[in-house]
């Protein structure tokens, strides 16, 4: 037989079961309102198309000078062109990777320039981009310069360095 104790207790029971559910619900809700925001996009143009890269060298090619420590070499310049389809309005942005063989490889340091040898602008290892990116179909100049060490070996002195350059394009949003 029930009394009228357990009748209540029943009731608080029902009652706090009732609240918590309610205040999950509430809160959910509320959690779900404080979180939720919208942005209006300002309108543009979309960015479509492809690029592609052409290069040529510039101006009188020499074979690599043998190097002696301290001494540098430089290359011919190198123009880097955006040749995609007309069209495009794809903003791009430069790298280059330089690399010389295994033997040399600890004895030479290069550096690629944005512009003339030595007083260029150094092409870091974020590659080179104006503010926005650079145009379809605009031109970035490059030179290399490679470098031995006044710590070189005598093996490696005075041995003409045939240094390789990967040239990379990547798309940026201007």
């Amino acid at each position: 037989m029930r009394t009228r104790a357990d009748a209540v207790s029943r009731r608080l029971q029902w009652a706090a079961a009732l609240t918590v559910a309610g205040l999950v619900v509430f809160g959910t809700s509320t959690a779900h309102a404080l979180w939720q925001s919208r942005t209006a996009l300002a309108a543009g143009a979309l960015t479509a198309g492809s690029f592609d890269l052409s290069t040529e060298w510039v101006g009188a090619w020499t074979a690599w000078k043998p190097l002696y420590p301290g001494r540098v070499s430089d290359t011919a310049t190198l123009r880097v062109t955006e040749t995609a389809a007309g069209g495009t309005t794809l903003r791009w942005r430069l790298s280059a990777s330089p690399a010389v063989s295994a033997d040399l490889a600890p004895y030479v340091t290069t550096q690629v320039y944005v512009g003339a040898c030595g007083s260029g602008t150094p092409l870091g290892p974020t590659g080179y981009s104006p503010a926005g990116g650079l145009s379809p179909g605009q031109s970035v100049d490059l030179c290399l310069r490679v470098t031995l060490a006044t710590t070189a070996p005598p093996s490696v002195q005075g041995k003409a360095v045939a240094p390789t350059i990967t040239v990379t394009a990547d798309q940026v949003v201007s």
